[in-house]
């Protein structure tokens, strides 16, 4: 025979088990989840946080200029945007190329709504081509920050920036300070 001991500890087991499971309920706790958070804690979806874009540019005369620069970016934050890119620059003047290709990763802070803070990080090579027929294969590290204004309306997004290169490579093709038009889809 169990113990008066044993069975009240048994009872007091069990209700207190019932009781714990007992909890009240109103018609809020079947909304479901996403209707009871804050439409400030609802997750954007991957696909609607990407954005692509990147920079075009060129001049011809004396000295040809060609640059294009796709990009495509992860909205971490409703103000702050990562990515990577690549890189293609031809420049050319009388007998001498120069063909440049690379990557990035940038980072890109919206400060205010349309005042913009950029960092960009590129390694670049190029193949150099000398008057005298000569060709040889040289690195550069670019390192560019620098600020701008983006426009914004229609998830579509002009941007101005002025940049400036930290390391200044012998080898880089720019010059401080560098003025870059782009646009970015996906605002």
């Amino acid at each position: 025979m169990m113990s008066l001991k044993k069975t009240l500890f048994t009872s007091l087991l069990a209700f207190v088990s019932l009781f714990s499971m007992a909890q009240h309920t109103t018609e809020e706790d079947y909304v479901e989840t996403d209707k009871k958070k804050d439409p400030s804690e609802i997750k954007t979806p991957f696909k609607d946080r990407l954005v692509f874009g990147g920079n075009l540019g060129g001049s011809f005369g004396s000295v040809s200029y060609f640059q294009i620069n796709p990009m495509v970016g992860y909205k971490t934050t409703d103000w702050w945007v990562n990515g990577v890119g690549l890189n293609y620059i031809y420049a050319g003047s009388r007998g001498y190329t120069q063909n440049v290709y690379g990557a990035s990763v940038w980072s890109r802070a919206y400060v205010l709504k349309n005042v913009i803070l950029h960092t960009e990080y590129e390694y670049l090579t190029m193949n150099l081509r000398a008057p005298n027929g000569e060709s040889y294969n040289a690195n550069a590290p670019v390192w560019l920050v620098g600020a701008g204004y983006q426009s914004t309306g229609n998830g579509f997004g002009i941007s101005f920036m002025l940049l400036y290169d930290l390391i200044q490579n012998p080898n880089s093709p720019y010059s401080n300070p560098i003025i870059r038009v782009g646009g970015m889809f996906g605002f």
